[in-house]
């Protein structure tokens, strides 16, 4: 039985039909206008990924939309995202394996589930978002901290029942709106989170854009230092409340505790976490804390997968049975 791990995020989806290889395109979908000339001898109503992201690059004024804000499923996208990430895996999944955050309401995941499946075709598994992480570390029992765009999602563990979560409105966005202001102020130009992504990770990237007639430009060096800044007060918000999270926790379950997510890869980030739960436990990250939840829905399907096999087979030795005992 074919099955895909599925991860779509307010910034980037990730997706697996392997459980080792991870495609990641951005989380953006423009559905676009008639066009005056067509010089390619094509036409598309839609664009997905990183033909939607060179769209939002190129022209300001056209709509871009992404499927989460404050981690709630909006619109009609996060289908198309998902029909996207099939296709360009190649592959016709009998189930698919994804996340929502904590907080999402029973309502939430039953309406996604029964999206997908009508557009689809597939049966759905949906895990709380930081639970992948956990389930492609092998861990059973610990914490995670999830740090998406749009979200920080926590969820506390205890031999894989779960046992306390939150969501945090609060998550790669916040530093980047306020950076982005930063910009805007000095340069008068607007930076999409990919291009700010790259000016934070890259020391050699620069964004440029036309303005008044003139090349406006803005590099690394010219941001870094109003990216530390508020670095530490960001760091300082979520960890806050991820230790009342924590309150009156056994020690052993927290031996245990995981930073995941694109936040976690953003420079300085590990460091100032480490700081901030040096008291409590050690910080582990993921080897790869963009695709950690794909890579562990995919794994939690494997296992629920080859449970119903199992159990498929039990029945139909139990039917065989019967009918053997029926002829004698």
């Amino acid at each position: 039985m074919t099955h895909v791990g599925l991860d779509i995020g307010t910034n980037y989806t990730k997706a697996t039909k392997d459980g080792k290889n991870v495609t990641i395109f951005p989380s953006i979908v423009v559905y676009g206008e008639e066009k005056d000339w067509n010089l390619t001898g094509k036409s598309k109503s839609t664009y997905v990924g990183e033909e939607a992201l060179a769209i939002m690059e190129s022209l300001e004024n056209v709509e871009a939309l992404r499927p989460l804000h404050e981690g709630r499923i909006i619109h009609k996208s996060y289908i198309e995202l998902a029909k996207y990430a099939v296709q360009i895996l190649k592959v016709k999944p009998k189930v698919v394996a994804t996340g929502l955050p904590v907080k999402s309401s029973k309502k939430e995941r039953e309406e996604l589930s029964a999206s997908m499946k009508s557009e689809l075709g597939v049966d759905v598994l949906v895990f709380p978002e930081p639970v992948g992480t956990l389930a492609y570390m092998g861990i059973d029992t610990g914490v995670c901290i999830d740090i998406g765009f749009g979200t920080t999602d926590m969820i506390v563990l205890s031999k894989m029942e779960y046992l306390k979560g939150d969501t945090m409105l609060v998550g790669i966005d916040w530093l980047f709106d306020n950076i982005e202001v930063t910009v805007r102020n000095k340069a008068g130009i607007t930076l999409t989170p990919e291009e700010l992504t790259k000016l934070i990770t890259d020391e050699n990237y620069e964004v440029g854009r036309i303005r008044s007639g003139r090349r406006i430009t803005v590099k690394h060096e010219e941001i870094f230092e109003d990216y530390r800044k508020l670095l530490k007060s960001w760091v300082e918000r979520i960890a806050s409340r991820a230790k009342l999270m924590l309150e009156g926790l056994s020690t052993t379950i927290v031996d245990n505790m995981v930073l995941t997510g694109g936040g976690a890869l953003l420079p300085g980030v590990k460091e100032e976490f480490e700081n901030a739960f040096r008291e409590i436990a050690e910080i582990k990250v993921p080897d790869n804390p963009i695709a950690a939840n794909a890579l562990g829905y995919y794994t939690l399907a494997s296992a629920i997968v080859e449970e119903v096999k199992e159990e498929e087979k039990v029945e139909e030795i139990k039917e065989e049975t019967k009918e053997k005992k029926k002829k004698k």
